[in-house]
Protein backbone atom coordinates (compact mmCIF):
# COMPACT_ATOMS: atom_id res chain seq x y z
CA UNK A 1 0.00 0.00 0.00
CA UNK A 2 2.84 2.43 0.80
CA UNK A 3 5.93 3.46 -1.14
CA UNK A 4 9.40 4.31 0.18
CA UNK A 5 9.34 5.82 3.66
CA UNK A 6 10.64 9.38 4.10
CA UNK A 7 11.95 11.50 6.96
CA UNK A 8 9.03 13.22 8.73
CA UNK A 9 11.11 16.38 9.10
CA UNK A 10 12.67 16.92 5.67
CA UNK A 11 11.17 14.36 3.28
CA UNK A 12 14.46 12.53 2.57
CA UNK A 13 13.96 8.94 1.40
CA UNK A 14 14.91 6.56 4.22
CA UNK A 15 16.26 3.06 4.57
CA UNK A 16 14.22 1.38 7.28
CA UNK A 17 16.29 -0.82 9.58
CA UNK A 18 15.85 -4.56 8.89
CA UNK A 19 13.26 -6.14 11.18
CA UNK A 20 11.94 -2.74 12.28
CA UNK A 21 9.21 -0.59 10.78
CA UNK A 22 9.30 1.80 13.73
CA UNK A 23 12.70 3.45 13.25
CA UNK A 24 14.90 4.60 10.40
CA UNK A 25 17.93 6.82 9.84
CA UNK A 26 17.97 10.22 8.13
CA UNK A 27 21.36 11.65 7.11
CA UNK A 28 20.24 15.08 8.36
CA UNK A 29 18.08 14.30 11.41
CA UNK A 30 19.41 10.96 12.65
CA UNK A 31 16.99 8.36 14.06
CA UNK A 32 13.42 9.20 13.07
CA UNK A 33 9.98 7.61 12.89
CA UNK A 34 9.60 6.83 9.15
CA UNK A 35 6.72 8.54 7.38
CA UNK A 36 4.86 6.25 4.96
CA UNK A 37 2.39 7.39 2.31
CA UNK A 38 0.18 6.09 -0.47
CA UNK A 39 0.68 6.95 -4.14
CA UNK A 40 -3.10 7.28 -4.58
CA UNK A 41 -5.43 7.64 -1.61
CA UNK A 42 -8.40 5.25 -1.48
CA UNK A 43 -11.11 4.41 1.03
CA UNK A 44 -9.57 1.00 1.79
CA UNK A 45 -6.16 2.59 2.39
CA UNK A 46 -7.71 5.05 4.86
CA UNK A 47 -9.47 2.18 6.64
CA UNK A 48 -6.23 0.19 6.88
CA UNK A 49 -4.27 3.08 8.40
CA UNK A 50 -6.96 4.19 10.84
CA UNK A 51 -7.93 0.71 12.06
CA UNK A 52 -5.25 0.61 14.78
CA UNK A 53 -4.08 4.24 14.77
CA UNK A 54 -3.09 5.82 18.08
CA UNK A 55 -3.93 9.34 16.83
CA UNK A 56 -6.88 10.87 14.95
CA UNK A 57 -7.07 11.18 11.16
CA UNK A 58 -8.64 14.62 10.77
CA UNK A 59 -10.61 15.76 7.74
CA UNK A 60 -12.88 18.80 7.31
CA UNK A 61 -16.53 17.94 7.86
CA UNK A 62 -18.08 18.80 5.56
CA UNK A 63 -15.28 18.97 3.00
CA UNK A 64 -15.44 22.51 1.49
CA UNK A 65 -17.12 22.79 -1.91
CA UNK A 66 -14.75 21.77 -4.68
CA UNK A 67 -12.22 20.25 -2.28
CA UNK A 68 -11.07 16.63 -2.01
CA UNK A 69 -8.78 14.47 0.09
CA UNK A 70 -5.65 14.11 -2.04
CA UNK A 71 -3.25 12.13 0.12
CA UNK A 72 -2.50 10.36 3.37
CA UNK A 73 0.71 9.68 5.26
CA UNK A 74 1.42 8.05 8.60
CA UNK A 75 4.34 7.54 10.95
CA UNK A 76 4.83 4.33 12.89
CA UNK A 77 3.64 0.81 12.06
CA UNK A 78 1.65 -0.85 13.44
CA UNK A 79 -0.47 1.71 15.29
CA UNK A 80 0.27 5.06 13.65
CA UNK A 81 1.76 7.67 16.03
CA UNK A 82 1.21 10.41 13.43
CA UNK A 83 -1.33 10.77 10.63
CA UNK A 84 -1.31 13.33 7.83
CA UNK A 85 -4.39 14.03 5.70
CA UNK A 86 -3.79 16.23 2.67
CA UNK A 87 -6.66 18.15 1.04
CA UNK A 88 -6.78 20.48 -1.95
CA UNK A 89 -9.30 22.73 -3.65
CA UNK A 90 -10.15 26.31 -4.59
CA UNK A 91 -8.62 29.01 -2.36
CA UNK A 92 -10.99 31.41 -0.58
CA UNK A 93 -9.43 34.40 -2.38
CA UNK A 94 -9.05 32.73 -5.78
CA UNK A 95 -6.65 30.22 -7.26
CA UNK A 96 -5.92 26.84 -5.72
CA UNK A 97 -4.98 25.91 -2.17
CA UNK A 98 -3.77 22.96 -0.15
CA UNK A 99 -4.42 22.03 3.48
CA UNK A 100 -2.40 19.49 5.45
CA UNK A 101 -3.88 18.28 8.74
CA UNK A 102 -1.50 16.50 11.12
CA UNK A 103 -2.27 14.66 14.35
CA UNK A 104 0.83 13.38 16.11
CA UNK A 105 2.16 12.23 19.43
CA UNK A 106 4.79 14.56 20.95
CA UNK A 107 8.34 13.96 19.78
CA UNK A 108 7.63 12.73 16.24
CA UNK A 109 8.44 16.00 14.42
CA UNK A 110 5.90 15.54 11.62
CA UNK A 111 4.00 18.81 12.06
CA UNK A 112 7.21 20.79 12.43
CA UNK A 113 8.41 19.25 9.15
CA UNK A 114 5.39 20.61 7.27
CA UNK A 115 5.49 23.96 9.05
CA UNK A 116 9.21 24.38 8.38
CA UNK A 117 10.23 24.50 12.05
CA UNK A 118 13.57 23.02 13.17
CA UNK A 119 12.46 21.07 16.27
CA UNK A 120 10.29 18.07 17.07
CA UNK A 121 7.51 19.98 18.86
CA UNK A 122 6.15 23.55 18.71
CA UNK A 123 7.72 24.55 22.05
CA UNK A 124 7.09 28.14 23.14
CA UNK A 125 4.94 28.86 20.06
CA UNK A 126 1.95 27.97 22.24
CA UNK A 127 1.78 30.88 24.64
CA UNK A 128 -0.53 33.81 25.10
CA UNK A 129 -3.99 33.94 23.53
CA UNK A 130 -4.82 31.58 20.69
CA UNK A 131 -5.22 32.92 17.13
CA UNK A 132 -8.21 30.87 15.94
CA UNK A 133 -9.99 27.68 16.86
CA UNK A 134 -11.59 24.70 15.15
CA UNK A 135 -14.04 22.07 16.33
CA UNK A 136 -12.36 18.67 16.47
CA UNK A 137 -14.91 15.87 16.90
CA UNK A 138 -17.28 18.43 18.43
CA UNK A 139 -14.77 19.83 20.91
CA UNK A 140 -13.28 23.33 20.66
CA UNK A 141 -9.56 23.18 19.86
CA UNK A 142 -7.69 26.51 20.13
CA UNK A 143 -4.89 27.00 17.60
CA UNK A 144 -1.83 29.25 17.71
CA UNK A 145 -0.24 30.82 14.63
CA UNK A 146 3.21 29.41 13.86
CA UNK A 147 5.96 31.67 12.47
CA UNK A 148 6.96 30.09 9.16
CA UNK A 149 7.99 30.97 5.61
CA UNK A 150 5.87 33.34 3.55
CA UNK A 151 4.63 30.62 1.18
CA UNK A 152 2.37 29.02 3.80
CA UNK A 153 0.35 29.55 6.97
CA UNK A 154 0.61 27.18 9.93
CA UNK A 155 -1.35 26.72 13.14
CA UNK A 156 -0.93 24.26 16.00
CA UNK A 157 -2.96 23.23 19.04
CA UNK A 158 -4.02 20.08 20.83
CA UNK A 159 -6.91 17.66 20.45
CA UNK A 160 -7.39 14.20 21.96
CA UNK A 161 -4.19 14.70 23.94
CA UNK A 162 -1.93 14.95 20.86
CA UNK A 163 -0.76 17.78 18.62
CA UNK A 164 -3.10 19.10 15.93
CA UNK A 165 -1.47 21.00 13.05
CA UNK A 166 -3.06 22.82 10.11
CA UNK A 167 -0.62 23.93 7.42
CA UNK A 168 -1.91 25.73 4.32
CA UNK A 169 -0.49 26.85 0.99
CA UNK A 170 -0.49 29.68 -0.03
CA UNK A 171 -0.48 31.87 3.06
CA UNK A 172 -3.85 33.47 2.25
CA UNK A 173 -5.47 30.02 2.40
CA UNK A 174 -5.68 30.76 6.12
CA UNK A 175 -8.96 32.46 5.22
CA UNK A 176 -10.39 28.93 5.38
CA UNK A 177 -10.42 29.52 9.14
CA UNK A 178 -12.44 32.75 8.91
CA UNK A 179 -15.48 30.61 9.63
CA UNK A 180 -15.02 27.89 12.23
CA UNK A 181 -13.80 24.71 10.60
CA UNK A 182 -15.23 21.43 11.88
CA UNK A 183 -13.08 18.30 11.79
CA UNK A 184 -14.11 14.65 11.67
CA UNK A 185 -11.88 11.84 12.94
CA UNK A 186 -11.83 9.20 10.19
CA UNK A 187 -11.27 6.53 12.84
CA UNK A 188 -14.90 7.11 13.82
CA UNK A 189 -16.46 7.25 10.37
CA UNK A 190 -15.35 7.05 6.75
CA UNK A 191 -18.32 8.10 4.70
CA UNK A 192 -18.54 6.46 1.26
CA UNK A 193 -18.85 9.74 -0.64
CA UNK A 194 -15.70 11.26 0.90
CA UNK A 195 -14.28 13.07 -2.17
CA UNK A 196 -10.85 11.75 -3.19
CA UNK A 197 -8.43 13.31 -5.66
CA UNK A 198 -4.91 12.92 -7.12
CA UNK A 199 -1.80 13.64 -4.99
CA UNK A 200 -1.04 17.28 -4.23
CA UNK A 201 2.28 19.12 -4.16
CA UNK A 202 2.77 19.17 -0.38
CA UNK A 203 1.76 15.65 0.62
CA UNK A 204 5.27 15.10 2.00
CA UNK A 205 7.36 17.50 4.14
CA UNK A 206 10.12 19.36 2.36
CA UNK A 207 8.10 19.87 -0.84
Amino acid sequence: MSVSAVCPRCGETLVVRPGSTAQAWCHVHGAVTPLHHTVLVAHDAISAVTADARVPAWVPDPVPAGWSVTGMAWGGEPGARAIVVDCAGPAPLGGSAELVLVAEEPGTGVGCGYAGLPGLDPGDVIEGPSSVDVKAAGQRAPLWAVPTSDDRAAFVGEAYGVWLWLVMWPMNAAWLLAEQLELLDLRDRIYPDLPLGPPSEHLLPGN
